[in-house]
């Protein structure tokens, strides 16, 4: 008797979690690239630099987080490389990372940053970072478009 119950309560906590699943995978979906980079929100001030200002910044530039761990920060680093070299200003900020390693690793493999800053986690906190890398284009002290993970072609052409 007890057999004939239990087939039935399987088959329902099955299906349950199937349900559950399917729900949970269409809604990862909608937190695609395109729409995380939609969001626009406030910056925060790194005007708190003596050489960081308005006139300095500009109307559009771009903020990096990296680490010299990061492997994708790497894998981003010759895209970054030439958009320096197309004259857009880049603030990298150096996410907890130990400062020796940091320096060898713009050393090796360039630096393609105007300013580079030191973050123990507060400027992350108030942009909000996932991790890293994570790229924030921003126009009139607006953030109008974020990229958590490595930057790709297609992200930054129209910059270019």
């Amino acid at each position: 008797m007890k057999r004939h119950l239990l087939l039935p309560v399987v088959g329902l906590i099955v299906l349950v979690v199937s349900v559950i699943f399917y729900f949970n995978q269409s809604t990862n979906k909608n937190n695609s690239r395109d729409e995380v980079s939609s969001l626009i929100f406030e910056t925060p001030d790194f005007y708190n630099n003596d050489l960081i200002n308005e006139n300095t910044l500009g109307e559009f530039y771009i903020v990096n987080f990296f680490a010299s761990w990061c492997k994708p920060c790497l894998a981003e680093h010759p895209l970054l490389m030439e958009m320096k070299k197309k004259g857009i200003t880049i603030i990298g900020i150096n996410f907890r990372d130990d400062e020796d390693n940091f320096k060898e690793w713009i050393n090796e493999h360039g630096n393609p940053f105007e300013y580079i800053l030191r973050d123990d986690g507060t400027i992350a906190y108030e942009m909000g970072l996932i991790g890293v890398p994570e790229t924030f284009f921003i126009v009139n002290k607006i953030t109008q478009k974020k990229i958590q993970g490595p930057l790709f072609y297609e992200d930054v052409e129209k910059y270019l």
